[in-house]
């Protein structure tokens, strides 16, 4: 039961991970100068925000909810393929939006 509420977490996690990357949805930010963390942006004062806690934060949230209401039956029945084949779509769509810094 454990294995299959691990490989639920880290799809959900891996996907909830690349739309807040992707769409700037940070649960939280990390001010740096102020050594704080915020739930709101701050001031242009407070220098600029570190974003990938809150990244982080996003996608263990979504990956504990979705893992809590997933039942372990339905989740053994993932085909290991997909398994495989959803991070490296992900790493995939990852680099793709990176492009717009090289183009």
């Amino acid at each position: 039961m454990t294995r299959e509420r691990l490989i639920v977490f880290s799809l959900v996690a891996g996907i909830a991970y690349t739309l807040a990357y992707y769409f700037d949805w940070s649960l939280f930010q990390y001010y740096p100068a102020e050594n704080r963390f915020h739930f709101t942006a701050q001031p242009e004062s407070a220098g600029p925000p570190v974003l990938w806690y809150g990244w982080i934060g996003t996608a263990g949230l979504a990956g504990a909810v979705v893992t809590a209401l997933v039942p372990p039956k339905a989740a053994s029945r993932l085909p290991p393929d997909f398994v495989w084949l959803l991070p490296a779509v992900l790493i995939f769509a990852a680099l793709i939006y990176e492009m717009r810094w090289f183009v």
